[in-house]
């Protein structure tokens, strides 16, 4: 059932997949050295050596500060509403004015074709700004590359990975 275009509808993102994967790679790699930092930083504080131990403990604080913001661009939800697209991310919004909007659903090459962007063999971004020679120039925001639907609004292009793209679909033509 489509809503009324008077009415805004809202769409979660729940991340899944490679993005999932990439941020547990992410938060075990930073937490590990963060945790490693921090066991040096005491047992150099025991030897005495009191200038490298707070050298370790600061490079602990940075490597638990890079994991902590390292989501917060994270798409937590979609909204549609009748001028506005709004994509809510954990620490700000973007709010799209809809501008002849068009979406589609990217098939499962431009889904490849766009992980393998996001991707530098270990991990895969969520989020960023690309050049394709595929797609064109567009912004990423996604949390399951597999729902990745391509957005056109006026003059922004932005890949977004609602958990229902087909309803995201049918809402935004509505």
């Amino acid at each position: 059932m489509t809503p009324p275009p008077e009415q805004s509808v809202r769409f979660p993102c729940t991340t899944s997949g490679v993005l999932a994967n990439g941020r547990r790679t992410l938060a075990w790699l930073l937490l590990g050295l963060c945790a490693a930092m921090l066991a040096t930083a005491v047992l150099v504080f025991i030897a005495d050596r009191r200038l490298p131990a707070l050298l370790c403990l600061a490079v602990a604080f940075v490597l638990w500060t890079t994991w902590r913001m390292s989501g917060d661009l994270d798409l937590l939800w979609l909204e549609i509403e009748p001028t506005h697209l709004t994509l809510q991310m954990r620490s700000q919004r973007l709010r799209l004015p809809l501008l002849a909007p068009h979406a589609r659903r990217l098939d499962e090459a431009e889904a490849a074709h766009v992980a393998q962007l996001a991707s530098n063999g270990l991990l895969v971004a969520g989020t960023g700004g690309f050049d394709s020679h595929r797609l064109g120039e567009f912004n990423l925001h996604a949390t399951n590359l597999a729902n990745s639907v391509l957005v056109e609004t006026g003059d922004s292009r932005v890949v977004v990975t609602p958990d229902d793209p087909e309803g995201f679909i049918a809402a935004f033509r509505a």
